[in-house]
């Protein structure tokens, strides 16, 4: 507990002279951190809808491996996990500081990378500061996304179990980081589903999480930015565009019944502690 108050008062001292909040978008890659990101980029309080902060993500693998290691190396270099943590919190801040310049010094600097959210809550120990965001959406909807890319970046790739076993392995793994660290977060974690984004129920969530006022109609979409859309077999239809439900349980005709028990199986527990209904 008192690890925990020394977190949140340094969090305190940290905001009041920081001039901006950074806030991190991330998710299991097809759970909706596009348009999350791109809707949150309309506030009046955030910079504009921008590419994935891959490059920034980079930064928190040294701090990963250097507590993974501590007993066996890291220890010749810092005098504690605490201090290695300090540490790389002030390289992150540089990082972040020359990325809120270059975006026109927001309010709030947010950030997306669905392979960020990993890190989540080593960044949440080396950030006190920042603010998350997780996207999550029913497993079925976001494997079948998953296994479309792939079928897409190799026409004629026919579904195969350890496909979709791989796929449901990242999907557990990118949201079990976030659920088994959920006291490291306080109340600086907000969880958004992505079947209430789309149709606008989660606007005042995100409002109330400082995020700001949110305007769909003011998303990025491809004819007001096409620069920022780059067609890939990442793409779908509904990407560039405005939110829209027509993505929402499409598994129930696009997926086998054993598919879908298969990915319930292995994705039902941690979609469901984040409050996924199935």
């Amino acid at each position: 507990m008192l690890l925990y108050k020394r977190r949140a008062d340094r969090s305190n001292a940290l905001l009041q002279h920081s001039p901006f909040v950074p806030l991190f978008v991330g998710g299991a890659p097809r759970s909706g951190t596009t348009i999350l990101h791109a809707l949150i980029c309309t506030s009046e309080k955030t910079n504009d809808f921008i590419a994935e902060c891959s490059y920034f993500t980079a930064f928190l693998q040294p701090l990963a491996t250097g507590l993974n290691v501590f007993d066996v190396h890291t220890r010749h270099y810092f005098s504690s996990r605490e201090e290695l943590i300090a540490h790389h919190g002030d390289v992150l801040r540089n990082e972040l500081k020359r990325i809120w310049d270059r975006t026109g010094k927001p309010e709030v600097l947010a950030l997306k990378d669905p392979m960020l959210t990993q890190f989540f809550a080593i960044a949440a120990n080396a950030l006190p500061e920042a603010r998350f965001v997780l996207s999550v959406r029913d497993p079925r909807d976001t494997i079948l996304s998953r296994i479309e890319v792939a079928q897409r970046q190799t026409p004629g790739r026919q579904i195969e179990r350890t496909m979709v076993a791989e796929f449901c392995s990242e999907y557990v793994r990118l949201y079990r980081s976030v659920v088994d660290n959920r006291a490291c977060f306080g109340d600086r974690l907000c969880i958004v589903k992505y079947e209430d984004l789309v149709v606008g129920k989660a606007d005042g969530l995100l409002r109330d999480f400082g995020c700001g006022t949110i305007r769909d109609d003011k998303v990025r979409t491809k004819e007001s930015t096409p620069q920022m859309f780059i067609a890939d077999e990442w793409s779908t239809d509904l990407h560039g565009k405005r939110p829209s439900a027509s993505s929402v349980a499409r598994f129930k005709t696009s997926l086998q019944p054993e598919v879908q028990e298969l990915i319930l199986r292995e994705c039902g527990d941690v979609a469901r502690q984040l409050g996924i209904d199935c």
